[in-house]
């Protein structure tokens, strides 16, 4: 779904999370990374990307002549659990940093971000935001 958005052109960049004791990765920055050969791989392999909590990064990304936007935040250490925390400090910094860069429309993941409904509701009033399952 969030890869249709972007080839759809229903979004115009993506929120992911990255987490510093997660490899391989998971979720949809998994399946981004294969979709950019490895990209977001190579990111964490040469240590520009560690999945520290707070840690923020923009990837512009070109694939069939087109630019797709990336914020790749960091959420520190998944819990062994294996389900993400609720990281609302860490997506208001990604929000903000969008807004700094004027990204909209922007997708993001439900289940990555852990998102309940009420928060969906609100981030959908709120941004021209995507909400994808």
């Amino acid at each position: 779904m969030v890869e249709t958005a972007l080839l759809q052109k229903k979004i115009n960049g993506l929120l992911l999370l990255c987490f510093e004791n997660e490899r391989p990765l998971k979720g949809t920055i998994a399946a981004l990374d294969w979709r950019f050969d490895g990209h977001f791989t190579r990111l964490l392999q040469s240590q520009i990307l560690t999945g520290r909590a707070g840690e923020a990064l923009y990837a512009p990304l070109r694939w069939n002549n087109e630019t797709f936007h990336f914020i790749v935040m960091g959420g520190g250490s998944m819990p062994s659990n294996g389900k993400s925390p609720a990281h609302q400090k860490i997506l208001n910094q990604a929000l903000d940093l969008a807004d700094r860069l004027k990204l909209e429309p922007l997708g993001i993941s439900s289940q990555d971000w852990n998102l309940s409904e009420n928060e969906e509701t609100s981030l959908r009033e709120k941004r021209n935001l995507c909400i994808l399952n």
